[in-house]
């Protein structure tokens, strides 16, 4: 202790106020961190089930064989999105997806990553972004995770996104996303999984 000073001196008032500046800091932080936005929730009281903002495509459309079905359903009391089908890979093919436009183009740089509610099969699947880079139908940024046989929570960080076309930029950060794409694919299965939230956190 300097000569003169006591416990209640200048000196730990200055650490007191140093500590509460910190722990305000942190506050402030979590709460950003901690940020959600919904786009889309079946099972709000306030949000509309219109199942026409999501559309399913096939790769038929490239000369494929999957066969694929989207339709509104109930499962375990949670109202979803279902989709089902039989993914191929002959003819170069591979994949059925359900595919929402976002319109006006969502800014994600204050998000970490986006998050779906999900009850799959035990098997693979993939959520596909897009966004004003990616113009070509080949171009996306995508995400891969296993969905198991019940309800839950799959985060996925934009920073574990990959890229698919050389001409994308590396990371999807400081991008707007046009599009979402929950996406069964790139290997021979019954795909079925359905969809009850998503958004950003």
């Amino acid at each position: 202790m300097v000569p003169g000073s006591s416990p209640g001196g200048p000196t730990n008032s200055v650490l007191k106020n140093f500590l509460f500046y910190i722990f305000f800091y942190l506050i402030l932080t979590f709460e950003v961190n901690s940020k959600i936005m919904v786009i889309e929730n079946l099972n709000s009281k306030n949000k509309s089930k219109n199942i026409n903002k999501w559309s399913l495509i096939t790769d038929q459309v490239m000369g494929g064989v999957s066969t694929g079905t989207f339709k509104l359903d109930k499962l375990e009391d949670k109202i979803c999105y279902r989709m089902t089908g039989n993914v191929s890979t002959k003819n170069n093919g591979g994949f059925i997806q359900i595919r929402k436009f976002i319109d006006p183009n969502l800014e994600i740089n204050d998000f970490k990553g986006i998050y779906i509610l999900v009850f799959g099969n035990n098997k693979d699947y993939n959520l596909h972004l897009r966004t004003e880079y990616t113009i070509a139908p080949w171009q996306y940024y995508s995400y891969s995770f296993f969905s198991e046989n019940k309800w839950m929570k799959i985060k996925a960080p934009f920073s574990n996104f990959t890229k698919s076309n050389f001409y994308q930029p590396k990371k999807i950060n400081n991008q707007k996303i046009k599009s979402i794409g929950l996406v069964a694919g790139f290997e021979d299965f019954s795909a079925d999984i359905c969809l009850a939230e998503i958004g950003l956190y």
